[in-house]
């Protein structure tokens, strides 16, 4: 996963402002490969995410330990086993009978509509263990394809519900995957687990694009310079100044 927000120990006040600001361009071969078939002019969208079904999860945590969970979500090019942009974190949320319901809203705007371009979500837990220490393990990721294969390829607007698979979204960059087709002979499926989210398109972003950077995912609760806050009964939608 890209994790530029990252910095490493000692690095100084700069560095790490730099590292929180820095976004990972895609592949230069994807970008021509988008604007070959379509105009090279960037869309924006909505990506609503609601909860994480996880009866794989401990439904206590280890005594003396506090649990929480987030999402953490990337831009994947498939074709070129690429991360790209910067990825998002969501807040921490607890278990709860088997759910974690984060109802976060993302927006995001890219001219790269092509099918091998694939938005990766991975469930990571957060603990505290009685010696103070802190660990974050992944539990499990799963995959969205934004856009369809057809000519010229559509977003893939609507409701998802997304099973997870064991391991690391790092094991999409073995050299034996080399196209969303292999993914499914070899990811195994995380039994019961699930994550509801909803895909849809934005014009309200058309006229903010210029405040925003391509292929970057950003909630809607972030208070972007220039764009007007999100009511409370709107559920974190970005309007345009």
């Amino acid at each position: 996963m890209v994790k530029p927000e990252e910095p490493a120990s000692g690095a100084r006040p700069w560095e790490e402002v730099f590292a929180r600001g820095r976004v990972i361009p895609p592949s230069r071969h994807t970008s021509r490969a988008a604007g070959e078939n379509q105009p090279r002019e960037s869309r924006g969208f909505e990506l609503s995410l609601s909860r994480v079904t996880a009866p794989h999860l401990p439904q206590e945590p280890a005594e003396g330990a506090q649990v929480s969970y987030e999402l953490r979500a990337s831009l994947l090019d498939a074709r070129q086993q690429q991360f790209f942009g910067q990825t998002w974190r969501s807040s921490a949320q607890s278990l709860k009978n088997g759910k974690i319901c984060f109802n976060q809203v993302l927006y995001f705007h890219t001219a790269l509509r092509v099918p091998w371009v694939l938005l990766v979500l991975e469930l990571v837990e957060l603990s505290v263990r009685a010696d103070s220490s802190h660990q974050a393990r992944g539990r499990g990721f799963t995959l969205l394809q934004l856009f369809s294969s057809a000519a010229p390829p559509a977003a893939a607007e609507g409701n998802h519900r997304l099973h997870l698979h064991h391991g690391s979204p790092r094991s999409l960059l073995h050299p034996s995957l080399k196209s969303p087709a292999h993914y499914s002979s070899v990811l195994q499926v995380v039994d019961g687990a699930l994550l509801d989210c909803v895909v849809r398109g934005h014009s309200a972003l058309a006229p903010a694009l210029h405040l925003l950077p391509e292929n970057v995912l950003l909630s809607g609760d972030e208070g972007l310079p220039g764009l007007l806050a999100a009511p409370a009964e709107s559920g974190g939608v970005v309007l345009a100044c």
